[in-house]
């Protein structure tokens, strides 16, 4: 059986609760004049009142979490009334109990004596009815926020990690096409991957890193690629700007800048690949270019689409309405461009 839903009360909500009910029983001694009259409240009205803050919580702390959350009317309204029958009973035997201590009282009159507590009891069962479905449903909301905060923080790591193998399998392909060329770049290469590798292990596992160290990311990725597309394909990497005044989500670059030289790059034509990093006051401008290689499209894997699936995707979990990602092809080119603004 699931556990009831509970109220942890904490102090200073607790001192507001003290004080309140010290409140209710307090102030209607400021409006009777007479001692006797001061005397018969304080014997019989904070009885009552007694019973009403013991309403309050017998409906609060019990009734509402037990019944009317879990949409057991029935059960609810009987408890309810149960416990009307109950204050009823508790004020007569009181009111017969005191006949002969409180004087200046009225005569005994059961019917008086049965109803007086029902009136303060009903507003109890509607106050505390109230405050507790508006604090469970504060609850429920502060609950459901941080159940999609960490789906959020599971589903940015599963993203992210998809990227390092993924990259990972594209560079040591490259790596690996080197070696078998017998190239006096395969140390330099291998170099120049581990300081990427570094990266990747290190800084990307922040939720943001300085754009200044993404760029010098993109700006060693590149070197590697030119060092297997030498004199194939012309690549022009520009920043404009001050990277060092921005930061951004980490590995999130990268898959643009992998696909332009995965479909970008031709063995017998000569290509270009433009890449540009732009900072402004408060937007960041990335813009990706080259040229398309239609043979290339049989040549592509069943998942060669996961980076840039998984970048829009990461985009819309961490900036979310303010980025705009325009990608088109024209005239044989395929462009993107990324706009991230910093502030709305």
């Amino acid at each position: 059986m699931a556990p009831h839903p509970r109220i942890q009360i904490k102090p200073s909500v607790l001192w507001i609760h003290i004080l309140v009910w010290l409140a209710f029983f307090m102030i209607p001694l400021l409006f009777i004049e007479s001692a006797s009259g001061r005397e018969r409240f304080m014997i019989m009205g904070w009885f009552v009142q007694f019973l009403t803050a013991l309403y309050f919580y017998y409906n609060y702390l019990y009734l509402v979490p037990r019944f009317l959350l879990k949409k057991k009317i029935g059960p609810y309204v009987f408890m309810l009334l149960l416990g009307l029958v109950v204050l009823s009973a508790l004020n007569i035997l009181f009111t017969l109990v005191t006949a002969g201590i409180v004087e200046h009282r009225h005569p005994f009159n059961l019917w008086r004596a049965s109803t007086f507590p029902v009136y303060p009891a009903i507003l109890a069962f509607a106050l505390s009815s109230a405050v507790r479905i508006i604090l469970e449903y504060f609850r429920n909301e502060r609950q459901k926020k941080e159940m999609e905060a960490e789906k959020l923080v599971a589903e940015l790591a599963f993203l992210k990690s998809q990227v390092n193998p993924h990259f990972l399998f594209n560079t040591l392909n490259n790596i690996c096409s080197l070696a078998r060329k017998k190239s006096d770049q395969t140390e330099h290469a291998i170099i120049k991957l581990a300081q990427i590798m570094r990266y990747m292990l290190q800084d990307s596992q922040d939720e943001s890193v300085d754009l200044a160290k993404e760029v010098e990311y993109l700006q060693n990725y590149i070197e590697l690629q030119r060092l297997r597309v030498f004199g194939k394909v012309a690549v022009v990497f520009s920043v404009e700007g001050n990277p060092e005044q921005f930061s951004i989500a980490p590995l999130l670059l990268i898959p643009f800048v992998e696909n332009a030289f995965k479909h970008g790059v031709s063995y017998q034509d000569e290509t270009e690949i433009g890449i540009t990093i732009r900072t402004l006051k408060k937007k960041l401008i990335f813009k990706v270019e080259n040229t398309i290689i239609r043979q290339k499209e049989e040549q592509v894997g069943p998942g060669s689409g996961i980076g840039l699936k998984n970048v829009v995707r990461r985009l819309d979990l961490l900036y979310p309405g303010r980025y705009e990602l325009d990608i088109r092809e024209e005239n044989n080119r395929y462009r993107v461009e990324l706009t991230i603004n910093y502030e709305i």
